[in-house]
């Protein structure tokens, strides 16, 4: 097993590929007949086996385990109980463990080395097909928070009731205190009146599906920090906020809030401002189709986004989870685990001078050993980025490894311990094995993913064809009951091409008589 610096990395594994070659006995060859004057020429033929079809995408080689026993005397405990018990993917549960105690963690505490500050927020990209129990995973690691989110929300109404009452007070004072004077004295008797009422925070903390103005307002107008939390995170990365219009403005907003913790809003119409000290998590739940969708987007991987992404690919687990008996609520692993989580969000943040909710949080430093052996790790993520090593595909990810790691130590320290101050060297080893594991899988699924278009049509073509038994076709069928993304002629083409091209079917002569009528495109498919 390769290492990074010192610390175990979880690469790919690569199937082997093996060429198969059919050998055939030359028909021609001449035989002498010594009993005749006369030779005769007898073809030999052997009998052989149709080749099987080529594959037409390299499969994605098996993950590796996650590495939970990583996550520290808190985390660990309760995924491994949710692992036995909920029975979905370790990746998912390792991911949304982290993803969950970041939105806890993050208004906390800064990492700082060497004058540079790295905030805690982290996010996370899992994927995992549909009924793998992601949403009994989210559910799980996020009841705390969805429970203070009620909480405040209902007092957060008591709130906006005695607001508008006090708007209203303020309102009717200015305008009595103000009547029949000069403008000096008006300036005068509104300013001994006093400020105006503040409208109170909003109180949400988690949201699915945000767009980037919706979320600069969450930041802007509530708590300061929350977390993009989805299990089905096809609604935000096919929504409004990633649509091909905004896709670019809605990347580079999300980017500078998990670089800086800053966003700005320059408008026309509502005025214009500049908002610091904010915090986002995120944990995003894909199916393959959406994510396969996601990590082909040359701008998305271009401009950075996804690889500021823990990612991860689940195998399925689907039909090998008996039912397990077991109250999570009473479970005292997770118990232990909302605990510590409710005592992190109860915690009032450090705020800057003047400000409601401009997050100005301690700095978490790394002890010297911590240092050093960041360091070696960071060091060694470099140079597993050079050509032929095994990060050279992905160094858009390694280029943040060692980021990463700074982040996830942080999370895992102020969960081991909300005090924590200084982060020692084995939470850095904890960290980097984190770290080193969603660094391999970007290595094992980023690329195998990106499929050429009339690739992922042939396989449609394919899944089409055998779940309706059918042994051939025309195009005019195809075009009308096939699947949607062949539903043009040149991509039908294409598509039919590569199946024909790998072995999977042959092409039949113009004007073959299917359904009463001759068609000029047809194909018969091997069994």
């Amino acid at each position: 097993m390769e290492t990074i610096g010192g610390v175990k990395a979880h690469t790919a594994k690569v199937g082997a590929m093996m060429d198969s070659t059919n050998a055939f006995q030359n028909p021609g060859r001449e035989i002498h007949l010594r009993n005749k004057a006369e030779a005769a020429v007898t073809p030999q033929l052997v009998a052989t086996a149709p080749a099987a079809p080529d594959p037409l995408r390299r499969p994605i080689p098996d993950a590796e385990a996650y590495p939970i026993a990583a996550l520290g005397e808190i985390l660990a405990p309760a995924a491994n109980v949710v692992l036995e018990t909920v029975q979905a993917p370790d990746s998912i549960v390792g991911s949304s463990f982290l993803a969950a105690s970041s939105v806890a963690t993050m208004p906390h505490a800064d990492v700082s080395i060497d004058g540079r500050t790295v905030p805690l927020s982290i996010w996370s990209i899992s994927i995992a097909d549909s009924g793998e129990r992601k949403s009994a995973v989210d559910e799980l690691t996020t009841r705390r928070h969805r429970q203070l989110e009620r909480e405040a929300a209902r007092q957060h109404k008591e709130e906006a009731r005695e607001f508008e009452i006090e708007t209203q007070a303020y309102g009717v004072l200015c305008k009595k205190e103000g009547k029949g004077k000069l403008i000096g004295e008006i300036k005068t008797k509104v300013k001994a009146v006093g400020p105006p009422p503040e409208e109170p925070l909003l109180p949400y903390l988690l949201t699915a599906d945000p767009t980037i103005e919706g979320l600069h307002k969450l930041l802007g107008h509530g708590r300061g920090w929350g977390g993009v939390f989805s299990d089905d995170a096809g609604d935000f990365l096919g929504g409004h906020a990633m649509n091909k219009d905004n896709k670019m403005r809605g990347i580079a907003a999300l980017s500078k809030l998990w670089d800086r913790g800053e966003f700005d809003r320059v408008r026309g119409g509502d005025g214009s401002s500049k908002h610091y000290g904010k915090r986002v998590a995120m944990s995003l739940m894909a199916q393959p189709v959406v994510a396969e969708a996601v990590l082909s987007d040359p701008l998305l991987i271009g401009q950075g986004w996804l690889a500021r992404s823990l990612l991860s690919w689940a195998a399925a687990r689907a039909g090998t989870r008996l039912y397990v008996e077991r109250d999570l609520s009473a479970d005292p692993a997770m118990v232990a685990y909302w605990q510590r989580i409710g005592e992190l969000l109860d915690r009032k943040p450090q705020l800057a001078p003047d400000s409601r909710n401009e997050l100005d949080p301690p700095i978490i430093r790394l002890a010297p050993a911590a240092k050093s052996l960041w360091v070696s790790i960071a060091n060694g993520i470099e140079k597993k980025m050079a050509t032929g090593e095994p990060l050279a595909q992905v160094r858009a990810w390694g280029s943040k490894g060692a980021d990463q790691i700074l982040r996830v130590a942080g999370v895992l320290a102020l969960v081991d311990d909300p005090d924590a101050r200084i982060i020692q060297a084995e939470t850095i080893e904890r960290a980097g094995e984190v770290v080193a594991w969603h660094m391999g899988e970007a290595a094992r699924i980023v690329g195998i993913s990106c499929i050429p278009p009339e690739i992922r049509n042939a396989e449609a073509i394919l899944a089409w064809v055998r779940e309706r038994h059918l042994t051939s076709i025309h195009s005019r069928q195809a075009l009308q009951f096939g699947p949607a993304c062949v539903r043009t002629t040149d991509s039908l083409r294409l598509a039919m091409a590569v199946l024909v091209r790998h072995g999977y079917a042959d092409e039949l002569d113009p004007g073959t008589i299917f359904d009463d009528a001759p068609r000029r495109s047809s194909w018969r498919f091997r069994t």
